[in-house]
């Protein structure tokens, strides 16, 4: 389970994270892969915001809190 969750918590929470940097800051089109999909921009922040928090989400639940702390 783990060798799965946590590539794709990685890939979510970076698609998430970034996509929403980018919608906020410049909205334009990138390697996002929401950007390229026609909805709304309300709908496509909380897309963005949903992507991050279930890749962080994984990561968390795979992992653990304590990786955040370690050096």
């Amino acid at each position: 389970m783990s060798a799965i969750a946590i590539p794709l918590g990685l890939l979510l929470a970076v698609q998430g994270g970034g996509g929403l940097l980018n919608q906020l800051l410049s909205d334009s089109r990138s390697w996002f892969l929401l950007n390229y999909i026609d909805m709304p921009g309300w709908l496509r922040l909380t897309a963005h915001v949903l992507l991050l928090a279930a890749g962080l989400g994984l990561l968390v639940r795979s992992k653990g809190w304590r990786w955040l702390l370690d050096d």
